[in-house]
């Protein structure tokens, strides 16, 4: 995957512009983003420790090449939101909420707040996560602002999250309700992200200062997740009556370990009753002999994964900013039909 996915290193060479990071940096390091492909949309799923710090602010850069549609009328729900926050005022009880990402009506977010969150960065568009939980109906803005400057080399834009402390006293203006520390948030954005094939989308994260709300830049990390697609290739060669059936996974190219393949065989294409599986080495490659059987076709299941060559080819580029728990995507793959062969 090196050679296509990690391409990306090169376009982030001015990242460390985004945030102004001292040198010297807290501990902060389970932030992990993931990102799916549906078929009408993107999945991302935000997620850290719960005894991690608080979280006060994600950005999550789309992809170079992606093209945005941001045309939605207000009240459009772009698509399921699925959180789980832990409630510091419920003796730290774990809480789910389930609600949808909405589009937002122009001004139903204070300019003030929309400019406290982005920066004084006018949104493309301008979205809600309406939640509930507990009886509560929890409202977490969520923006679409354009890349500028050096920003660009990462996509045309970002989702910009901005989250209220929730360790400080009871009381205090601005704590989030519950005491609500949210740890993981998985959202489905459908109809404004377009496909890429290969890409990476980038989150930065930043902490609070445990217990008195105080932004914690100096903690910011980075969190990659690589997308790119899956092939497989299948060839059975004769072996008696039966066959030996091989062949390899990859994605972008590369070998792709761990994937189960499910390998249906038969004496004819649409009859295809054998079944076997088998777990794909490190190599990418996998093998099994068939008793009996001529035609052969094979599926390749392959879970979201840690991609730890990402942060090495993004560190250089990240520097000062801390490059953690990158992952790339899963995938579903169906071979052809193949024949075996002598």
């Amino acid at each position: 995957m090196k050679r296509r996915i990690w391409t990306v290193a090169a376009g982030l060479a001015a990242v460390a512009a985004l945030v102004a990071v001292p040198a010297a940096m807290a501990a902060y390091t389970s932030p992990k983003l993931e990102v799916t492909r549906t078929a009408t949309g993107t999945t991302v799923k935000a997620s850290l420790s719960p005894d991690d710090d608080p979280t006060a602010s994600v950005r999550i850069f789309a992809p170079a090449g992606t093209q945005l549609t941001t045309s939605q009328a207000p009240g459009t729900v772009l698509g399921p939101v699925r959180a789980i926050v832990k409630a510091l005022d419920l003796a730290g009880a774990d809480l789910p909420l389930e609600g949808q990402l909405v589009v937002a009506a122009p001004g139903q977010i204070p300019a003030a707040t929309v400019a406290q969150c982005t920066g004084g960065a006018t949104p493309l568009a301008t979205w809600l996560m309406v939640l509930t939980a507990a009886g509560q109906t929890l409202t977490v803005p969520t923006y679409l602002v354009a890349t500028t400057g050096t920003q660009a080399a990462l996509g045309p834009a970002y989702m910009q999250i901005c989250l209220p402390p929730p360790d400080v006293p009871a009381g205090t203006p601005g704590r989030a309700t519950f005491g609500a520390k949210v740890y993981s948030a998985e959202l489905t954005v459908n109809g404004v992200f377009s496909a890429v094939a290969v890409g990476a989308w980038v989150g930065f994260w930043t902490p609070y200062t445990p217990l008195v709300g105080a932004v914690n830049v100096a903690a910011t990390v980075a969190s990659p997740a690589a997308i790119a697609p899956g092939a497989l290739s299948l060839a059975a060669r004769t072996a008696g009556r039966g066959a030996v059936v091989s062949g390899a996974v990859t994605q972008a190219g590369q070998p792709r370990g761990g994937a189960t393949v499910t390998i249906l065989g038969g004496t004819a294409r649409n009859k295809l009753t054998t079944r076997k599986r088998v777990r794909v080495g490190a190599n990418g490659r996998f093998s099994t002999r068939f008793a009996r059987g001529t035609f052969f076709r094979a599926t390749a299941v392959a879970t979201g994964a840690a991609a730890a060559p990402l942060c090495t080819q993004l560190s250089a580029a990240l520097a000062p900013i801390p490059c953690v728990n990158p992952t790339v995507n899963g995938f579903n793959v169906q071979s052809k039909v193949v024949r075996k062969r002598r």
